[in-house]
């Protein structure tokens, strides 16, 4: 189910231009915690930040991407991706 999703977040992020805000981007990740039936949609936020930060907490998600970069966070779930397989 994690890697789906994960998965799910690339192609989203791949189809989002670089103008869209953080706000979007955040509705986008909600949604994808929707989609693959998190239970608790905070289970899904605490797994992008342990494989993404590497920690339990984090800041916004929606803003992190739009600070850290649409690009660079595809590259990195991609690399995330093929490390755990």
């Amino acid at each position: 189910q994690e890697k789906n999703a994960l998965l799910d977040l690339k192609s989203i992020l791949e189809a989002l231009p670089t103008s869209t805000t953080a706000e979007e981007i955040q509705s986008q990740v909600f949604s994808i915690g929707k989609k693959h039936k998190y239970s608790n949609l905070r289970d899904w936020f605490q797994l992008l930040y342990e494989t993404l930060l590497g920690q339990k907490t984090g800041p916004r998600i929606g803003s992190f991407i739009k600070l850290y970069g649409i690009n660079n966070m595809i590259s990195l779930i991609q690399n995330i991706l093929m490390n755990g397989e």
